[in-house]
């Protein structure tokens, strides 16, 4: 058996405390340096500590530095490398507003297709998290993998192979197979923890919470 743990990144720098940036870059370029709060750093270690995510053999990160700043600690403190790819980057929001578009948040879960102007759909997203996802469990059978990615890249992938129960208010509730995986509104870091047996189907999902890290608002 391979076991899987797609972790979210723990908490990011607010945006609202850059008062100006002046730059070329683009949104995309900008969005991959985002770093972690203080508090964020604070959680980073914390999780690092968990016992259910010790031994690990593996570590990919997206390309983002948040994502690298969370794992550090795990490649520290297990004296580990770490794989950076940018197929488990977040996805590509594009022009996200509310006023624009009503209900876009919802309609991107529910229509796979769906996708704002210059943004990624669920699919694309979904397609490119596959391709990288076989291709470690492939190369990495019968380790313990862990893999830190994005909210919106997590829980899309994650429909692969969950239905979607419910969505209310960013509230996401799955299933996989008849089990309730997730009910709630995704945390930061948030942990997910995946079983794949040898025909590379994964068998199990869950969701492994720790008491120590409290749900976040500020994500």
């Amino acid at each position: 058996m391979t076991t899987v743990y797609f972790i979210r990144h723990s908490v990011r720098m607010n945006l609202s405390d850059i008062e100006s940036y002046n730059t070329t870059q683009s949104e995309v370029v900008k969005n991959e340096k985002i770093i972690l709060s203080v508090e964020g750093e604070k959680r980073a270690e914390i999780l690092s500590e968990q016992q259910e995510l010790q031994n690990i053999d593996v570590i990919y990160t997206s390309n983002c530095v948040r994502t690298l700043q969370t794992a550090k600690y795990f490649i520290e403190k297990q004296h580990l490398k770490v794989n950076i790819d940018d197929r488990l980057d977040e996805m590509r929001k594009g022009e996200s507003n509310d006023e624009l578009l009503p209900g876009w948040f919802e309609r991107q879960y529910l229509d796979e297709n769906f996708k704002n102007n210059g943004g990624e759909s669920q699919k694309e997203v979904v397609e490119r998290m596959s391709e990288c996802f076989y291709e470690i469990i492939e190369e990495y059978k019968g380790k313990r993998i862990a893999i830190f990615s994005h909210g919106y890249a997590i829980t899309f992938f994650l429909l692969k192979f969950c239905k979607l129960q419910n969505i209310n208010d960013r509230r996401l509730t799955y299933k996989f197979k008849d089990k309730l995986v997730f009910d709630k509104i995704i945390n930061a870091p948030e942990v997910f923890k995946m079983i794949i047996n040898d025909q590379k189907e994964v068998i199990d999902i869950e969701l492994i919470e720790f008491d120590n890290i409290p749900f976040n608002h500020g994500v």
